[in-house]
């Protein structure tokens, strides 16, 4: 701003004093009316946390949304492919690279290094009202590290939600394990409130609505569709609406002092006219069918947030009592025990359809995905116990009743500092990428 007074200035040099200093004076409320309206496009200015692999590409769709962001990786290879500043990225240099699913080893990274972690958000998150934690829960740096990262988080004094990602269902039962481990983690930390929301994404629902897309265009596709919905209520709810407005206290609301988990989502109508529980059914179907976990009671909702966005032309064709209906039923999905905040936009869509955006907060987990993962876990314990029993595979007789186990001279190797592993694995340091 100052820059393009200075060069403005050059124009005014034949003003006497006075007019000069008006001019000057307008010239400056005019920028800065700008730059208030531009910093309120939207409802809370959020901080947004990626840890692990897909965690960083969760951040990187809010980073291309505008959000200021940090990335943490223990996988340097990974970390460089994520398309951000450099600035905005974190290496934690712990290990050989990533962390081979191992919950401990990324756990261990982030505690090692919660200074520097500590420091960069601090540097990135000050003007911050809410953090995001995004991360996946089937790998190893993102499900390990996320438990200490809310507590590093917490300690900047601002609430905090997390966006945890379940495995594909194709996905091995190691995944499955980590993530119910690292859910039950999770989950007390909303049960006592350091987590204000804790948003469940299944990767199992999406593997199955974008079933037809090619790997590349899968994960971009994905990924997406997971942060559009939040950040398009956040934008709404900081406008203003002729008809009805869900204003940014009310969507702060949704987010804050519920405990639990919540959901939201994003789809469209085109029946609004004919059908007047169109749009109870449209949002009921697309929590019941969209990218976050199924199995959640919408009776335990504390609080709900619908938004409902059309052209004027649409808006126009729409009975009040089809919108009013649409409302009372949410309500009564939630068993009236429930705030419901509502909006309604006019804004240009594209085409002849209801956009309906909704949120919904202070939920308990939802437990049957919940069942399906600790059923597959248990499998998983199971098995590798049988395998770590049989180990007469791996023995090797020495004559004279002397057996060694290979297995075993390994592990014992491995443990010892003074081992060739033992010495790649010690004097790491951190590699602060924003240094560079």
């Amino acid at each position: 701003m100052g820059v393009e007074i200075r060069e403005k200035a050059d124009d005014w040099s034949g003003l006497k004093d006075e007019e000069f200093e008006k001019v000057m004076n307008q010239e400056m409320e005019e920028d800065m009316t700008v730059m208030a309206v531009e910093q309120k496009d939207r409802s809370l200015n959020l901080g947004i946390v990626g840890i692990g692999q897909a965690g960083n590409k969760i951040a990187k769709e809010f980073y291309d949304q505008g959000y200021p962001v940090a990335l943490i990786n223990t996988a340097l290879q990974d970390l460089k492919l994520v398309d951000v500043p450099e600035r905005f990225k974190l290496f934690l240099d712990s290990t050989l690279g990533g962390t081979a699913r191992d919950l401990q080893t990324g756990e261990d990274a982030v505690v090692e290094y919660q200074e520097a972690i500590l420091d960069m958000m601090k540097d990135s998150f000050e003007p911050c009202e809410m953090l995001l934690l995004a991360a996946s829960l089937g790998g190893g740096t993102g499900s390990g590290g996320a438990f200490k990262m809310v507590e590093t988080m917490a300690q900047l004094g601002k609430p905090i939600m997390v966006m945890a990602i379940l495995p594909m269902a194709s996905e091995d039962t190691l995944a499955k394990h980590n993530a119910i481990t690292t859910l039950a983690r999770l989950s007390e930390l909303a049960k006592n409130g350091v987590i204000n929301a804790l948003f469940v994404v299944d990767n199992a629902r999406i593997e199955l609505i974008h079933s037809g897309l090619s790997l590349p265009d899968f994960w971009k596709v994905s990924n997406a569709s997971i942060v559009a919905p939040l950040h398009l209520f956040n934008k709404l709810s900081s406008q203003a609406s002729p008809y009805v407005s869900l204003d940014p206290m009310d969507f702060s609301r949704l987010l804050v002092g519920q405990t639990g988990c919540a959901l939201y989502g994003m789809t469209k109508v085109f029946n609004y006219a004919d059908d007047e529980g169109a749009i109870a059914e449209a949002v009921v179907n697309n929590l019941e069918s969209g990218l976050l976990a199924g199995g959640f009671d919408l009776a335990e909702t504390k609080s709900a947030g619908v938004i409902v966005v059309g052209s004027a032309q649409t808006l126009k064709k729409i009975p009040a009592s089809n919108l009013e209906y649409g409302f009372a039923c949410v309500n009564k999905i939630t068993q009236q025990s429930t705030r419901i905040f509502r909006g309604i936009y006019e804004q240009e869509t594209g085409d002849d359809a209801l956009y309906i955006y909704s949120i919904f907060s202070g939920l308990g987990l939802p437990q049957q995905r919940v069942e399906e993962l600790k059923i597959e876990a248990e499998a998983h314990m199971k098995a590798l116990e049988q395998k770590e029993d049989n180990k007469e595979n791996m023995t090797i007789d020495m004559g004279k009743s002397k057996v060694v186990s290979a297995s075993d001279q390994i592990y014992n190797k491995i443990k010892n500092k003074n081992s060739a592993m033992g010495k790649i694995m010690g004097n790491k340091r951190i590699t602060d990428l924003r240094r560079k």
